[in-house]
């Protein structure tokens, strides 16, 4: 009898212990997500991490985040773990439709023990099912929704409990206040682009000669860089770039931009200033930290003899070596005061003939092939 009482004692104990770490691991779960609420991370990103923590906290198979996009009224697959792409890219689902689309519509969370024998989710034909046990809550800013969050399958066969939706739900309010403050951000990203975009427009518009430049540049400059299949985040700083590159301008006096002829050693050191003028005025929005970076550095040439650093070959930041090639030759077939535009045969001969020198030669190449 001494034996059974002590170990009945014994598993007591093994069960307390089992509870209280699966307690802090709940609370590491819930710290790593907050650390993405007070930040403002990349929303792919922060999702991907909130579905890959969860599924470990629950030991599940499958787990998914589906966002409402608020013209078609449907969910789409942003971050999930247990899925194959096709499923991810394909999965549309209206409000109201199949598990997550109840959740949506009902904008109530769900524990569902076994999905195959649940009324509200008979098949239909052959429909198939990928999951059996299962949790879902709505993900909400303030009271407005913006998408589920899905848990299926666990590992251990076992079905899910009360406890673990509670656990969700906490989850799913975390996840809330990430997207709230990422759309946020994005909002007053667009609309610091925008006003500094204005900006650039006025510089452009101040002399006829120069007239949708910026517009121009970033068209070749993209083209540059999906010509040598820079990842998506560096053809969105270049473009960035390309639209801003002479935000700096807005310093220099008109009197120097539209002189009819040559300048002066004076008046040229000043134009030579505006792309430090324009690093220092985006150097308050961080978000631009990239785009900055080749803002300063479009008039460095490959033989280190650009300015302002004297920054030579791989020292140019490549997007600043992209800037250099689609900004003169923008220059070059555009008609000046001083001189008559170049055909695009003759820009082009010079492009290849300052190859190595002025420009970096694999850029050239890429620029040539996009022009083709």
């Amino acid at each position: 009898m001494v034996d059974e009482d002590y170990k009945q004692e014994i598993e007591e104990m093994r069960q307390k212990i089992t509870a209280k770490d699966k307690r802090i691991k709940e609370l590491e779960l819930m710290h790593k997500i907050s650390k993405q609420a007070a930040g403002v991370a990349n929303l792919d990103k922060s999702l991907q991490l909130i579905i890959d923590e969860a599924c470990e906290a629950f030991d599940a198979e499958i787990g998914s985040i589906l966002l409402l996009d608020k013209k078609t009224k449907e969910l789409a697959i942003q971050a999930a773990r247990g899925l194959n792409k096709e499923i991810i890219w394909v999965t549309r689902l209206k409000v109201g439709e199949r598990i997550s689309g109840w959740v949506a519509e009902h904008k109530e969370p769900m524990l569902v023990l076994d999905v195959e024998k649940d009324p509200r989710f008979a098949k239909r034909s052959n429909e198939k099912y990928y999951t059996k046990s299962l949790i879902c809550a709505p993900i909400f800013s303030s009271e407005e929704l913006l998408g589920v969050i899905n848990i299926n399958n666990k590992k251990t066969k076992e079905t899910f409990t009360q406890h673990d939706l509670d656990l969700l739900i906490a989850i799913a309010e975390q996840a809330g206040i990430i997207i709230r403050n990422a759309n946020n951000y994005k909002e007053l990203q667009g609309l610091y682009m925008n006003t500094i975009s204005a900006l650039t427009e006025a510089v452009d518009a101040r002399d006829h000669y120069t007239k949708n430049h910026s517009e121009h540049v970033t068209k070749y400059a993209v083209g540059i860089a999906k010509e040598m299949n820079l990842n998506e985040h560096t053809i969105d700083i270049i473009e960035d770039a390309a639209r801003l590159h002479d935000v700096g301008k807005i310093g220099i006096h008109d009197y120097i931009l539209m002189k009819p002829g040559k300048l002066t050693p004076e008046e040229w050191d000043e134009v030579k200033l505006h792309s430090l003028k324009g690093e220092k005025i985006l150097e308050p929005l961080t978000f631009l930290d990239g785009t900055i970076d080749i803002i300063r550095s479009h008039h460095e040439r490959h033989d280190g003899e650009g300015y302002p650093d004297g920054l030579k070959g791989d020292e140019i930041p490549i997007g600043a070596r992209v800037m250099a090639v689609a900004d003169s030759f923008d220059a070059m077939i555009s008609e000046r005061p001083y001189r008559k535009a170049l055909s695009i045969e003759e820009a082009k001969e010079e492009l290849i003939r300052n190859k190595g020198a002025q420009f970096d030669p694999q850029i050239v190449d890429a620029f040539l092939r996009f022009l083709q």
